[in-house]
C-alpha cells in the first residue's frame, strides 16, 4: 500500500519498527495505522500499531463491547473508556520494554498538537484523555475531584493485568462513575442492565462465550473498534488547524486497487444488495461525487432483510434489531396510535380548510340568480361571482435519518418517532418517503425504509433502522434531493434528523491518481459542504428542516448549516410533534 512520502526506504523502516514490536512479521501496517503529519509521528504510529498488535486482543474487546452496548451501556461513554484505558496500557508496555520510545512520543504528540486550533474538554472523559495527554508531555494538568479519581483509577489498571481483568477493571470504572450520570441526564432512555452494579465478576468472562455475538456481528461495531484500534488517543482532543495543513493529505486514505475492490464487494454483503442498476448508481455518482466528495461511492438498498443478501449474521442481527425497536413501540402502543391519529387529524383538517373555496362577487363572471334583481333597481352591480381557488398545491415529503453509529442509543426512539409520522401522512395521503443514511469508508450508505407510494403497513419496515459507521450529510442530502426535486408535486419537503456534525473519512485509490477531495469530511470542510447542500436544495424549491438531538457545543455548527428552519431537542420523543408543527406551520404559510 502507498502513502503520502512514497518513499521506499521509509516506508520500509516504518514497517520493519511494526513488525518489530509485534513480533509478526507476516503482516504490513494497516493503512488506517499511517499518520500523515510529519515523519515523526508516522514513527511512533508504527511503534503503537506493533504494540496493539502484541499488547491488545482485540477479538476479545469487540465481544465485551458489544455485549455491554446491547446491555445498556452508554456507547460513547464505554468507547472512551475503552480507548483511554487500552491507550494508557499499549503506551506503557511499550514504553516500558523499549524506553527509548518515550522520547519518539514525546516528539510525535508535539507535531499533532501544534496543529490543533482547538482543545476539546467540555466533559468528563474529555479532560480525563487531555491529562493523560499533558501528563505524557511532561506537564500537570489542574483536575477537578472526580476527574483526578477516574484518572488514578484508570491508571491503577496494572498493565501487566491479563486483558480479561483489564476489561473487568474497565467495567467497575463505567459503573463507579457514570452509570448514575448518565441515568440522571438521560432518564427518557431504558437502561436495560438495571442490575449491572450487582455483577457477579466470577462470570464475568460470560460474555466470550455467548452465541448472540458471533465474530460477524461484532463487526456491526467494527467502525468504532477500529476508531480507537488504529489512531492515538492525542487525535481526539483536538480540532485540525486547516491553515497548517494546505499541503498535507491529512485523513485521506489511500489504498491499492486490489484493497479498493474488496472494500466495494463487502458493501451489498453488510447492507444489501442495491435497488438501482449499475448504470443508475454510476449516472448519480458522476453528478454528486464531486469536489469534497471526489471518489466517494453511494449506494442504494432496502436493507439485508428486504434485498438479497447472503450475510446471514447481517441478517439476524437487523431481525433481532427490528424485533427490538417493535418491542419498544408495543410497551407504549396506546400512546403513540393516539398520537398517530392526532397528527392524521391535524393535517386533514388543514388540508381540508387549505383546499376549499372562497365565492367572491364582481362586476362580471358567472351570474347569480338571486341577485339579478340589483341590476335595475340597485347601485350594487355585483350580480356575478367568482370561485377563488385556495389549493396551494399538492405535498411530497422525504425523512432522512442519521443512521451513524452516535445514533446508537436512541434506535427505537427513533424508529418509533419515524414510524408514527410516516403512518399518519400516509394515512392523510401524502407520498412521503423515509431513508437512513451513514458511511462505510467511501460508500454513502442510503437505505430506504418506505418508498413514496407504499402502503401504510409497509410503514413498519422503518423498524429495522439501526446504526452503525460515520456521517456525511452533503453526500446524503444531494444524493436524496435529485429523486425528491423530480417528483411532481408542488411543495416538496425534506425533513433531517441528525445528532452530530457530520464525520466521515477519505478514500483514495492511490497517490498518482487526481484525487481533488478535501483532508477528512469532519469540521468546518464539512459543516460547510452540508450547508452549501442544504441552500442548493432551497433554491431548487425544496423547503429543508433540520431537527437536532445531540450536544449544546455543536449547536453553532447545526446553526450554520439549517439557518432559521432549525429546530434543536434534547427529547427525541419530541419528533413527531416537531415535524408536525412544521407541517402546519409551512401548509398554512
Amino acid at each position: 500500500m502507498k502513502w503520502i512520502y512514497n518513499e521506499y526506504e521509509f516506508d520500509n523502516r516504518v514497517n520493519n519498527l511494526s513488525w518489530t514490536i509485534s513480533g509478526k512479521y507476516n503482516e504490513d501496517i494497516d493503512i488506517l495505522e499511517k499518520d500523515y503529519s510529519s515523519k515523526d509521528v508516522s514513527l511512533y504510529f508504527a511503534i503503537i500499531s506493533g504494540a496493539r498488535r502484541k499488547y491488545v486482543d482485540w477479538d476479545m474487546v469487540k465481544k465485551y463491547l458489544v455485549n455491554r452496548i446491547n446491555h445498556g451501556y452508554d456507547k460513547e461513554t464505554i468507547l472512551n473508556l475503552v480507548q483511554i484505558t487500552l491507550n494508557n496500557i499499549v503506551e506503557s508496555k511499550v514504553i516500558q520494554d523499549r524506553p527509548g520510545v518515550e522520547d519518539i512520543r514525546q516528539k510525535a504528540y508535539k507535531d499533532i498538537v501544534s496543529n490543533f486550533n482547538k482543545i476539546y474538554e467540555n466533559e468528563i472523559l474529555e479532560k480525563v484523555k487531555y491529562a493523560f495527554i499533558l501528563e505524557s508531555m511532561g506537564k500537570h494538568p489542574a483536575l477537578s475531584g472526580l476527574n483526578r479519581r477516574i484518572v488514578n483509577d484508570i491508571k491503577d489498571i496494572n498493565i501487566n493485568y491479563n486483558m480479561l481483568e483489564v476489561l473487568k477493571g474497565i467495567d467497575e470504572i463505567y459503573l463507579n462513575y457514570f452509570e448514575k450520570i448518565i441515568n440522571k441526564s438521560e432518564n427518557n432512555i431504558d437502561i436495560n442492565y438495571k442490575n449491572s452494579k450487582e455483577i457477579d465478576f466470577d462470570t464475568f468472562s460470560n460474555f466470550m462465550y455467548e452465541e448472540l455475538y458471533s465474530e460477524e456481528e461484532e463487526k456491526l461495531v467494527e467502525n468504532e473498534i477500529n476508531e480507537i484500534s488504529s489512531s492515538m488517543l492525542v487525535e481526539s482532543i483536538g480540532e485540525i488547524n486547516k491553515a497548517n495543513l494546505k499541503n498535507s493529505s491529512n485523513r485521506v486514505i489511500y489504498v491499492d486497487e486490489e484493497t479498493s475492490n474488496k472494500i466495494y464487494e463487502k458493501i451489498e454483503y453488510y447492507y444489501g444488495k442495491a435497488f438501482l442498476s449499475k448504470s443508475e448508481i454510476k449516472k448519480i455518482e458522476t453528478k454528486n461525487c464531486r469536489n469534497v466528495h471526489e471518489g466517494c461511492r453511494v449506494h442504494f438498498t432496502d436493507g439485508v432483510l428486504r434485498s438479497e443478501c447472503k450475510n446471514i449474521f447481517q441478517v439476524k442481527y437487523v431481525t433481532r434489531q427490528k424485533e427490538n425497536n417493535i418491542s419498544k413501540y408495543r410497551d407504549n402502543i396506546k400512546i403513540h396510535k393516539r398520537n398517530i391519529n392526532k397528527l392524521k387529524e391535524s393535517l386533514l383538517r388543514i388540508l381540508i380548510q387549505e383546499s376549499s373555496k372562497s365565492r367572491v362577487y364582481s362586476d362580471c363572471g358567472n351570474i347569480c340568480a338571486n341577485r339579478a334583481w340589483r341590476a335595475s333597481r340597485s347601485n350594487n352591480n355585483k350580480i356575478f361571482y367568482k370561485d377563488i381557488d385556495n389549493e396551494k398545491g399538492r405535498y411530497v415529503i422525504d425523512i432522512l435519518l442519521d443512521a451513524s453509529g452516535s445514533q446508537s442509543r436512541n434506535q427505537a426512539m427513533v424508529a418509533t418517532q419515524a414510524y408514527i409520522i410516516a403512518t399518519a401522512l400516509t394515512l392523510v395521503g401524502i407520498p412521503n418517503r423515509v431513508i437512513g443514511f451513514s458511511s462505510f469508508l467511501d460508500y454513502t450508505i442510503l437505505r430506504r425504509f418506505k418508498d413514496y407510494n407504499d402502503e401504510v403497513k409497509k410503514s413498519e419496515n422503518i423498524f429495522e433502522y439501526f446504526c452503525a459507521g460515520n456521517n456525511r450529510d452533503g453526500l446524503a442530502i444531494k444524493s436524496v434531493c435529485e429523486n425528491l426535486i423530480s417528483r411532481d408535486e408542488e411543495n416538496k419537503i425534506l425533513i433531517v434528523l441528525s445528532d452530530g456534525k457530520p464525520n466521515d473519512i477519505k478514500i483514495g485509490k492511490d497517490t498518482q491518481r487526481s484525487i481533488r477531495g478535501e483532508m477528512s469530511y469532519r469540521g468546518n470542510i464539512a459543516i460547510k459542504d452540508t450547508a452549501n447542500e442544504v441552500r442548493r436544495a432551497r433554491q431548487r424549491g425544496i423547503l429543508v428542516l433540520g431537527v437536532f438531538t445531540g450536544k449544546e457545543n455543536e449547536l453553532e455548527a447545526e446553526r450554520l448549516i439549517y439557518g432559521n428552519d432549525f429546530i434543536y431537542t434534547k427529547n427525541i420523543d419530541r419528533f413527531s410533534d416537531i415535524v408536525s408543527m412544521y407541517l402546519k406551520k409551512i401548509i398554512i404559510n
